[in-house]
């Protein structure tokens, strides 16, 4: 795969961070079932519960198919991120939220700025 230390590194910030994410989904899923927040709409609870196991997803294509794992992460974090930020606009989310928030998008910064440079790594590879 990939031998070029600067993308195991970016990888490596992908990895923890998601599969962080996916402990955490799975930490409140056993804590509170799939309804994370009972007042949000079923569409809501049903991505916040599904960020579960897309995000362990991601870890594993991260490390067994990175090309394919960057997409996905590009994705699940525009989602992601796109769901809360409606959220937080529709009065769902306390104050106290929007520090997980503020990582998140964060995060999707740093996704979108890197996605770019390891897809075109990765096809160079790819193509080697």
């Amino acid at each position: 795969m990939w031998s070029c230390r600067p993308e195991r590194w970016v990888l490596s910030v992908y990895v923890l961070c998601l599969g962080g994410a996916a402990l955490n989904h799975a930490r409140l899923l056993a804590q509170l079932g799939w309804q994370l927040d009972p007042g949000a709409a079923v569409w809501q609870n049903v991505f916040w519960t599904s960020l579960t196991v897309l995000d362990a997803l991601a870890v594993l294509l991260l490390m067994r198919r990175p090309w394919v794992g960057v997409r996905l992460a590009v994705l699940i974090m525009l989602a992601d991120v796109a769901v809360n930020v409606f959220s937080v606009r529709q009065g769902m989310f306390e104050l106290r939220a929007l520090s997980p928030l503020l990582g998140q998008v964060a995060f999707l910064g740093f996704v979108l700025g890197s996605a770019p440079f390891l897809l075109r790594h990765g096809q160079r590879e790819r193509d080697a």
